[in-house]
């Protein structure tokens, strides 16, 4: 059984290598097309090399699956085409006995994939951000940019729309938490609008909140107008800035435990994001389990056969995750429930086909 096992580990070591070079090549080619000009224009030899492979481990999410996916397709394929599993089968050998090398480099692949999206995507990404700055090395106080959570010293912002007219820039509907050492919640301020002059921010329309160790609000008070003088903090607002990319799962899950109550919209978009980040490192091991029994019983057609199942099969990985993400973090379906679809609906069908297949 070990001997078999390992021909099979070996016809999928080429495809599987393969596939994940052709994912790596589209990604890069994708961010060149978007960057390609600010590249040349501004950035060193030294630089632009440094950011090309610091996007790959941020892709990881398609790349390891999609190695996984056409290893798989393209090894059993070729097996069924040359009857070999045929005669596997004949000699009383199970489809589960003969799919376990199979499943093991899923699972492999799955905790590969877990160990990069938390240790090397964060970093890669930060790292990414600083060169980026250093290219445009931009004066005086660094630009917000929307949909982010930053931090400097006791404050945490988030703004949800960012307009830029010339030297001005407009935030809208903005949100500030002033931690406090003594107190378990921390104060909440919202703005409809803000305008951000220099380390200034004019905030417009707004209302503090002041939440007691209950969770509900002790206070309230709504203004018109209200500056936030940031002349202290702004150096680090910059570095501060983490998108959810930027975040291991643990960060993200401690910020939805400070703040995920006080805002639903936010709390849904966070929430969505932090369980995307807990299943999406499965899919290797999930993709595997349907691509196999479907290679089984369609592989004999010919090796075009498993790339068509592995293109439909990404095709339906790729679909679920991203109406999964704009369900969950509009608020259609329950974060938990979108978070983990690709999860459920991988799973589900991967079963009934190993059945059907037995």
């Amino acid at each position: 059984m070990r001997i078999l096992h390992r021909y099979i580990l070996k016809e999928m070591i080429v495809p599987t290598l393969a596939g994940m070079l052709v994912v790596v090549i589209m990604m890069l080619g994708n961010f060149l097309f978007y960057h390609v000009t600010y590249l040349v224009r501004y950035a060193s030899l030294p630089d632009a090399v440094q950011l090309l492979l610091l996007q790959i481990p941020s892709s990881a999410w398609m790349i390891l699956p999609s190695g996984a996916l056409f290893g798989c397709a393209l090894a059993v394929t070729r097996l069924a085409r040359d009857s070999e599993l045929t005669m596997m089968r004949m000699a009383g050998i199970s489809v589960r006995r003969i799919f376990i090398p199979i499943f093991i480099v899923g699972i492999l692949l799955s905790g590969i994939h877990y160990w990069v999206q938390e240790r090397v995507t964060p970093w890669a990404e930060t790292k990414s951000k600083e060169i980026f700055n250093r290219i445009a090395n931009l004066p005086g106080a660094p630009p917000v940019r929307a949909n982010v959570f930053f931090n400097s010293e006791n404050y945490w912002f988030y703004v949800q729309q960012v307009e830029r007219h010339g030297q001005k820039t407009v935030l809208r509907r903005v949100m500030i938490y002033e931690l406090s050492p003594t107190a378990d919640y921390p104060l909440l301020t919202t703005a409809e609008t803000a305008v951000q002059e220099g380390n200034i921010w004019v905030l417009h329309n707004g209302t503090t909140r002041k939440t007691g160790p209950d969770g509900f609000t002790e206070y309230e008070a709504k203004f018109k107008t209200a500056k936030l003088d940031l002349r202290r903090t702004v150096a680090g607002l910059w570095e501060g800035q983490k998108t959810t990319e930027e975040m291991t799962a643990s960060e993200l899950g401690k910020q939805l435990k400070t703040f995920g109550s006080m805002n639903s919209q936010i709390s849904d978009n966070w929430r969505t994001n932090y369980h995307f980040k807990l299943s999406i490192p499965l899919s290797s091991f999930l993709i595997m389990l349907c691509v196999a029994p479907l290679c089984l019983r369609f592989g004999r057609t010919g090796g075009f056969m498993g790339v068509l199942i592995g293109i439909l099969v990404l095709a339906v990985y790729w679909n679920i995750i991203v109406f999964g993400k704009v369900l969950g973090t509009e608020g259609i379906l329950p974060p938990t429930i979108a978070g983990w679809s690709e999860v459920i609906v991988l799973f589900t069908a991967g079963i009934i086909l190993m059945w059907k297949a037995e």
